[in-house]
């Protein structure tokens, strides 16, 4: 087949055509731009992510493990806001030096994860552009909230609690494997074949806490999705409230994997690492029973880790004492 732009959307990306669009889309993909149709009672919410090989993800990682993560990544954005997400589109620049065959095969498998979990997270591709060049993955990511219940980072009070959904450093710690990183290695030494199977899982198909966000809308005073590490993510938050935050190292929520694992190692994944994709949020004193509530129902998983104080920053302590940490996350740039 010919590997052309428009073969190359019409063959991977573009609905069959007895399959049924959502009432939403109006126009999809095969035309200059997608039409939606929005809830008029909600504000549009939208977000873009972009994954460079190398920088986000292996080269040679498996493309459809690339295709999951690429879209995973961008629906934590909709997670944070306690949107729910309903349409995306995709710019993909591929490699001119890849053979016809290569590039095929590539974004046959690209696609195939892409589906699975746009399918899993009931959101649309409509439309994109395809480009040669370094191989890079751009989404755009749309979706709607009730406009004067949208999670955002400004909303943080004095004395709010500070929580976390799930567990912390599995990505960072899956990071540090798959680059055969010796410190990694030393501190994951008592993990299983099947502890590092999941801890891979993490990284490449983070869950995106889509239902949790839509819940959190009521209880939540503030929310951050953590991409580039709970200090630095946190800090953002902290810093559009004008408040401080102090976390309680001890109180940080790690998986039955790191769990086996170096505490100290474990700790600066958790901090620091990033990749985690999971929410970061504040609730008053007054909105903790409904949390409590919503935790023994089983609709949300999360830890207590600290409190919102006055001042500017984050800051650890560990057993009464200052706990300090070199780095805060990942730098861009």
């Amino acid at each position: 087949m010919s590997a052309g732009e428009f073969e190359l959307i019409n063959h991977y990306f573009k609905a069959a055509p007895d399959a049924l669009s959502p009432a939403s889309v109006l126009l999809g993909i095969g035309d200059d731009a997608a039409l939606v149709k929005t809830d008029a009672n909600q504000a549009l919410v939208v977000a873009a992510d972009t994954l460079v090989s190398g920088v986000h993800f292996f080269a040679d990682a498996p493309a459809e493990e690339i295709g999951q993560r690429a879209l995973r990544v961008n629906l934590s954005d909709m997670a944070a806001m306690g949107a729910e997400p309903h349409w995306f589109t995709l710019a993909l620049t591929l490699p001119q030096h890849w053979s016809e065959a290569a590039r095929s095969g590539w974004v046959a498998d690209f696609s195939r994860g892409l589906k699975a979990c746009a399918d899993q997270y009931d959101c649309n591709l409509i439309g994109g552009d395809t480009t040669s060049g370094p191989l890079t993955i751009s989404i755009q990511m749309l979706g709607q909230v009730p406009a004067a219940r949208a999670l955002r980072r400004d909303g943080a009070n004095l004395d709010d609690f500070v929580l976390v959904t799930h567990t912390l450093g599995d990505s960072a710690a899956a990071l540090g494997l798959m680059n055969k990183d010796v410190a990694a290695g030393s501190a994951l030494m008592h993990c299983t074949a099947a502890d590092r199977a999941y801890l891979q899982a993490r990284f490449y198909r983070p869950e995106p806490r889509i239902k949790e966000g839509i819940l959190l809308r009521d209880i939540a005073s503030s929310a951050q999705d953590i991409s580039d590490g709970l200090l630095a993510d946190l800090g953002h938050l902290c810093e559009a409230s004008d408040v401080a935050a102090e976390i309680d190292v001890a109180q940080l929520p790690f998986s039955e994997a790191l769990q086996k694992s170096d505490p100290e190692q474990v700790r600066h994944w958790a901090l620091t690492g990033g990749d985690d994709y999971e929410l970061v949020f504040t609730v008053s004193e007054q909105n903790m029973p409904l949390l409590a509530m919503a935790q023994a129902q089983g609709n949300i998983q999360a830890s207590v880790i600290g409190r919102i104080v006055s001042g500017a920053g984050v800051h650890c302590e560990l057993d009464g004492a200052i706990y300090s940490v070199d780095q805060t996350g990942y730098r861009h740039f």
